[in-house]
């Protein structure tokens, strides 16, 4: 399992793209994304599989801010960033950063695939979580409905569950090269739904 700094540093750097927050939110748990203006919560109906066929992708990883180690076959990334500029460099092996940088790449794709196959969903989130399938990592499609201290909706999706989940793929493998080396991996992709409220 990669590590939670390495999870946070891809955030941070804005490598896990279209992600409202780290971990999507779970059956159960509520998540809070800025606790002194909004609170979010899931609907009790929690996240299901995506229904479309399953998908690929498959790119070559060019950032110069990554550079592979031969020698203990590992990975120099981003750890710490200001702004654009590197603070801090973190070494994973190969192995583990490529199944996050894969996670990276599955979600951007998922995103490309929904815009395709729904326009009108401007809102439809792709962030990648931890949680759940054995502490792997995991795609959810988030739906979002925005609502204001006294409820009424400032914004809500433009598409139903349903359309969604049929839009969705179940799953995405993704194949990364990078230094001459590959990293082959499959990410589940599920559909959950989610309210935040300012406060």
């Amino acid at each position: 399992m990669p590590s939670r700094r390495r999870l946070l540093g891809l955030v941070a750097a804005g490598t896990l793209p279209f992600a409202g927050c780290l971990a999507a939110p779970s059956d159960a748990d509520p998540t809070t994304t800025d606790s002194s203006t909004t609170s979010a919560t899931t609907t009790e109906r929690g996240p299901v599989r995506g229904g479309a066929a399953e998908a690929t992708v498959e790119r070559t990883i060019t950032d110069d801010d990554y550079q592979y180690v031969e020698s203990n076959d590992t990975v120099r990334y981003p750890a710490t960033m200001a702004g654009e500029q590197v603070i801090d460099y973190g070494y994973e092996p190969f192995e583990e950063w490529g199944h996050v940088e894969g996670a990276s790449v599955a979600a951007e794709y998922v995103r490309s695939l929904l815009d395709e196959r729904l326009p009108e969903a401007e809102t439809l989130s792709v962030p990648v979580s931890s949680r759940g399938e054995q502490e792997g990592l995991r795609l959810v499609a988030t739906l979002t409905t925005h609502l204001a201290r006294d409820g009424d909706v400032i914004s809500e999706p433009a598409v139903s569950r349903y359309e969604a989940v049929r839009a969705t793929p179940h799953s995405v493998d993704a194949t990364i090269h990078f230094a001459d080396r590959t990293h082959e991996d499959r990410y589940p992709v599920y559909v959950d739904e989610r309210t935040i409220q300012n406060e």
